[in-house]
């Protein structure tokens, strides 16, 4: 059975807002029509700048953002503004179903836009799984996929809530890519650092030494993300490792389109890994640096705030994860309740 969780009732909340601004302008409609005509001739209209700007409203679950644009669109102008587009990166939050949905409903939907045939390159799924990957694709039902893979025993969230992704990739006939670093290379890694890495695999992910602001924001990022438990000196073992995982996830999407009748690729990864400036992208443009920046695509699904709280604007959430040139649209929805990931943790044991 898949996990139970808890989803907050902000669309109870807007839908009752929405429905007391109806009431209230049904009212107000009512009385403007029993004014006599010299009181409604002395009525002015506001002024155009007077109203309200759709666009500067806070962000709500199902809305969609353009960031470049400014503005919120519908899935379809999303799917419209994605056309053609060679790399698709779709960022998300592991543990929440929604974002799972969301990412099968874009990948099925631009591949019958557009008909273009792009891999779908996952993180959850490691480079010394793809010939696991390949035998299992094409006849195990999509149920049993993850099982076959040891998909929850290696720490994903339930498979339950993958498998539409891989429903819509099997439904357009796409290539399944394992992208990550082996499990295997992880800590030793963060304590020799890239010489660990096989020599075929080093040549192919050329890395270079991590530049100064994004290994400082990769450092940031991971002390908070391990509630500042960490040993200082351990923070750079830790960079170091996303900053090649991000390159075997880029490297996983630019090898994939060298293959006949392949056009490019999706992937699937956290939010954090899907970053312009930062992350895989930053990967991309290192391996084909030919790529114009409309070749590349980032859709982040971000879990909103309670809107109990005070709203958050769109460069309060793009701050979050890094500049505002980092996600190209912010797809928004509910959050889900979580235990405090830092209470009772205690690293090294």
């Amino acid at each position: 059975m898949p996990k139970q969780f808890m989803i907050r009732s902000f669309a109870r909340k807007a839908l009752y807002r929405v429905a007391s601004v109806a009431w209230a302008s049904t009212i107000l409609v009512g009385a403007v029509a029993v004014l006599s005509p010299v009181a409604r001739a002395q009525e002015t209209v506001p002024p155009i700048d007077t109203l309200m700007d759709v666009n500067a409203l806070p962000p709500a679950p199902g809305l969609i953002f353009d960031v470049q644009a400014g503005e919120y669109i519908m899935f379809d102008v999303l799917i419209e503004r994605l056309l053609g587009r060679q790399y698709i990166l779709i960022g998300e939050k592991h543990d929440n179903p929604i974002h799972h949905h969301h990412q099968a409903q874009l990948v099925d939907a631009l591949s019958q836009a557009d008909g273009l045939n792009r891999a779908l390159v996952w993180e959850m799924f490691t480079r010394d799984q793809q010939v696991a990957l390949d035998q299992n694709w094409q006849e195990t039902p999509i149920a049993d996929l993850g099982p076959a893979l040891q998909w929850e025993e290696r720490g994903w969230p339930s498979w339950h809530d993958y498998a539409p992704i891989a429903e819509a990739a099997r439904n357009n006939d796409l290539m399944m890519v394992a992208g990550n670093l082996p499990d295997g290379l992880l800590r030793p890694m963060i304590n020799d650092g890239n010489a660990v890495l096989p020599d075929v695999l080093a040549t192919q992910l050329d890395l270079p030494e991590i530049p100064s602001d994004i290994l400082e924001r990769f450092n940031t990022e991971i002390a908070e993300g391990h509630c500042n438990m960490l040993p200082k000196n351990m923070l750079g073992g830790f960079s170091g490792v996303q900053f090649a995982r991000d390159a075997s996830l880029a490297h996983a999407m630019t090898d994939a389109v060298t293959i006949d009748d392949v056009d490019g690729a999706f992937l699937i990864a956290g939010a954090m890994h899907v970053r312009q400036t930062i992350a895989v992208p930053w990967h991309l443009r290192r391996f084909d640096p030919e790529l114009e920046d409309n070749d590349i695509a980032v859709v982040s699904l971000i879990e909103t705030d309670d809107l109990d709280d005070a709203p958050a604007n769109i460069e309060d959430y793009a701050k979050r994860f890094g500049d505002m040139d980092d996600i190209d649209f912010m797809w928004f929805t509910n959050d889900i309740e979580r235990d405090d990931p830092c209470k009772g943790l205690r690293i090294g044991q």
